[in-house]
């Protein structure tokens, strides 16, 4: 008798079209195309890339948004991480433990499905849509910026010139750590090449929200002299 495989992504296979466990793998094989996004996203399981519907009523069960994160280093074993600390140490600490070398083949392949969970945890958390007012209340509610604007504009206008480092934001409602704003670009720069917490320039599973802080940041860079 077949069992059923438990729910969750294979970021193995959808980075690179194959899986080291094959056919004996635990979780689900999607097809993904990177050099395409609408493919790319439509290749993601929509129990991961969106929260199902369901009717409002009485005893309805509320979930939790999927802990892609979780998924990722699941998909890692004998590994054993903490949920409680923050992302990139957890995955420097695998690779210790798994003793790869920074040009290891499995290091790099680890490193991108790595990235591929981070920026589906940042949709999972504050929300896809830049048009979204749930999504940057969510977003300042993290910054600890009050009061939140009454309209997008505004929203992106504060935010614009809000210097935050993005996987202090996914870090965040697991470590329960405030998330730092710093005072110029380049102060924060000094801090992401310090603590070694980079978030990917773009990413084909990316929702709007992130796409517009990726690209204040990026033109934040570009003005520096």
């Amino acid at each position: 008798m077949r069992t059923a495989k438990p729910s969750g992504f294979c970021f193995q296979y959808a980075e690179s079209g194959a899986c080291r466990f094959g056919s004996q793998c635990k979780y689900t094989h999607e097809e993904s195309n990177k050099d395409q996004n609408n493919k790319a996203l439509q290749s993601v399981p929509r129990n991961l890339t969106q929260s199902r519907k369901k009717p409002k009523g009485k005893g309805q069960e509320i979930k939790r948004p999927t802990d892609h994160i979780g998924d990722f280093f699941a998909q890692h074993p004998p590994f054993r991480h903490d949920s409680s600390a923050p992302i990139w140490s957890e995955f420097y600490r695998m690779c210790d433990d798994f003793d790869w070398g920074r040009h290891d083949p499995e290091m790099l392949e680890a490193k991108r499905e790595f990235k591929s969970a981070m920026v589906l945890q940042f949709n999972g958390i504050y929300g896809k849509s830049e048009r979204n007012m749930r999504s940057w209340k969510k977003l300042y509610r993290a910054l600890n910026i009050t009061p939140v604007p009454m309209d997008l504009n505004a929203c992106r206008k504060i935010i614009s010139k809000t210097h935050v480092n993005l996987v202090d934001l996914v870090d965040a409602p697991r470590t329960g750590a405030s998330v730092m704003i710093f005072p110029s670009l380049t102060e924060l720069q000094d801090y992401t090449i310090e603590s070694g917490k980079f978030f990917p320039k773009s990413h084909a599973y990316a929702g709007g929200l992130l796409r517009l802080l990726l690209r204040e940041i990026l033109n934040a860079r570009e003005s520096l002299p």
